[in-house]
Parts: structure tokens; C-alpha cells; sequence
């Protein structure tokens, strides 16, 4: 059974956690997501989107199942992979004053949670308006908090002007040079940037007829797509991934590797975290990879892109001299 992707929400108090919470309960993406939360109580659902509740267990009518985290975490999360249907992915909104990387660190350690579930993406929420203003601990549990990440939603940005948006964007880049930053208003972002691939979803931000290349939210976003039947290495590919310029947000797909030609490989990156996984057998369809990256509106160059994808074709790389590489060779192929 393939793990099951998981998404830490963190943020202040107020940041916009909960908002970006129900954007994904009442989203109309075709995904069973599963939903820890603190407290029912933030969480304003319109009646007529809810189809059962019993207990802690809130069901929609578009399949996502929302529950609050009570006192044991991993044991929530555990409850949730025995599900049937398996959700499709599992967000938990964690404290407003916690650090995310304890909650991340508890999935990645437990014993119960290994082979069932992965993280896939930590995403921190920072008030553009009321982030300036915060002073000593709460500064310092904000910076903590802002440090885990690997999206930061600058959030509430219409709210601000120019400079003091720029002024936040300074402090962001200080305590995580890495991290993506998404400008938002009321948290709305792409669902294709919190979930990861699911080969059967494979999609650009908006479907786009007229090539690989398309734009929605008011070009805020745009999605670039690249496909290829000639087999990849991993070597040059991971090593491209980790080295995406900053406006990509996130990248997935499946792949055709010259060092596992029998099956897919799930490919997810999110800032410099990449993750290769085993996918399906193509049994006897035509190996092919696929990538699709999502990014800021204007920020990607088809051109610039393609070559440097082209440049990871086994054809055009020298053998493998990476001793990590050749072990996540050895672990896709058994």
C-alpha cells in the first residue's frame, strides 16, 4: 500500500490556519482528505455540506472527513490509515503555539506510523499585518514556527502595503532561506501545491489545451509540465530538483529511471525536500516520465526548464558515482 501523504498546518494565533483549513474541507478537488484539528468549534461548515457526525468525526458530502486530534497524535493519524476508503491525504493543523517540528518529528520516528504514512509538506502561515508586531516569546515561537516550514503563506497580504509586505518577506527569508513564499489573501492557493501526485491526478493548475504551459488565481500561479519516454538517472535528476529556482512551489510526477525500468517512481519535491518513492508496474504500458512543476505566475521559463530536464536523460549523464544515489536505486528496485 503506497503511504499516505501527510500536511502539518502551522501558523501563530490568527494567522489564518483555520481559514486555509475550511478552503480544503469545502474544496471541489476530488480527493478524500482527512482533517486533525484542535477544535470543532473553529471550523464553520455550512449544514447542508455535512453528511454524518458521530463522535469526533465530522463527514462531508465531497468525501473529507475532519476530527479532532484529542491527546495522542500519532494514534489519530494510525486510526486514519485503517480507514476504508484511505483517505488520500491526512492535514493536521497543529497549535498555534506549538512548533511544528516536534509534530513532524513524532511522525517521521514512530514505529506505528512507519510503511503507512510520509510527510510530505510543512506549511507555515505568517499574518502579514500583525507578524511585525509580535514581541519576545511569541516572536521567537513565530520564528521557530517559520523555521519548519517548507511553504510559508504570507498571508493577509492585501491588508499591507508594498514595503511592509517586502519588510515581512526580509524576516521570512532570514529565519528560512530556503522555503517557498506564497502572497495570499484569506489563505486561497492551488490544491495541486498542498497535495502531492497521484498519477491519476496529474494536472497543471488549470487544464490548458493549448500546451504545456498554463496560469490561473489572476496569474499569481502557473503550472509547467514536461514529458519524456526516454529513460532518466536519478543522479543529475535529484540533484536538479534540490536546485529548482525559488518560484517553484512544487514539483511531482512519476518517472521512467534507467535503474528501475519496471515501475513508476513517485517523484515529490517541495523547497529542497525531495522524495522519490516506488510507484505501480507499467505492465506493458509504454514507460513515459511525467513532472509537472507549479510555481509563480511568470517565474517559469519552458525553455531554461526543458534543457536542464533533458540534461538528466540517462543518455546524457555519465554513470552514477553517488553512493546515496545507488542506495535509492537499491530501495526502488525491491
Amino acid at each position: 500500500m503506497a503511504k499516505i501523504p501527510v500536511v502539518l498546518v502551522s501558523g501563530f494565533l490568527g494567522a489564518g490556519k483555520t481559514t486555509l483549513v475550511n478552503h480544503i474541507l469545502r474544496g471541489d478537488h476530488g480527493l478524500r482528505i482527512a482533517v486533525l484539528v484542535n477544535d470543532f468549534g473553529d471550523i464553520n461548515i455550512d449544514s447542508e455540506l455535512i453528511s454524518n457526525v458521530t463522535g469526533e468525526t465530522l463527514a462531508l458530502a465531497n468525501g473529507c472527513v475532519c476530527c479532532t486530534i484529542r491527546d495522542d497524535l500519532a494514534r489519530a493519524i494510525g486510526d486514519m490509515t485503517e480507514w476504508q476508503p484511505v483517505p488520500d491525504a491526512i492535514i493536521v493543523e497543529t497549535s498555534g503555539v506549538s512548533d511544528p517540528s516536534a509534530a513532524a518529528m513524532g511522525l517521521v520516528m514512530s514505529a506505528a506510523l512507519a510503511g503507512r504514512v510520509a510527510l510530505d509538506l510543512i506549511v507555515t502561515v505568517v499574518d502579514a499585518e500583525h507578524a511585525p508586531l509580535l514581541q519576545g516569546e511569541h516572536l521567537a515561537l513565530a520564528r521557530e514556527q517559520t523555521q519548519a516550514a517548507d511553504i510559508v503563506l504570507l498571508n493577509k497580504s492585501d491588508l499591507v502595503d508594498a514595503r511592509a509586505r517586502a519588510s515581512v518577506r526580509d524576516w521570512i527569508r532570514d529565519a528560512t532561506p530556503h522555503a517557498r513564499i506564497l502572497e495570499t489573501e484569506h489563505c486561497r492557493i492551488p490544491d495541486q501545491i498542498l497535495f502531492g501526485v497521484d498519477e491519476h491526478r496529474l494536472r497543471p493548475v488549470r487544464d490548458n489545451p493549448q500546451g504545456d504551459h498554463a496560469h490561473d488565481h489572476g496569474r499569481q500561479f502557473s503550472s509547467w509540465s514536461w514529458m519524456n519516454r526516454e529513460p532518466l538517472a536519478l543522479e543529475p535528476l535529484y540533484a536538479l530538483c534540490q536546485q529548482l529556482p525559488a518560484g517553484v512551489f512544487r514539483a511531482k510526477g512519476f518517472l521512467h529511471l534507467a535503474d528501475v525500468p519496471d515501475r513508476r517512481v513517485l517523484l515529490q519535491v517541495v523547497g529542497r525536500r525531495v522524495q522519490f518513492s516506488k510507484g505501480e508496474p507499467w505492465r506493458g504500458e509504454t514507460p513515459a516520465s511525467r513532472i509537472l512543476l507549479i510555481g509563480a505566475g511568470g517565474g517559469l521559463e519552458s525553455g531554461a526548464l526543458s534543457e536542464r530536464f533533458e540534461a538528466c536523460l540517462a543518455r546524457n549523464a555519465p554513470p552514477s558515482t553517488n553512493p546515496f544515489a545507488e542506495a535509492v536505486v537499491n530501495i526502488l528496485r525491491n
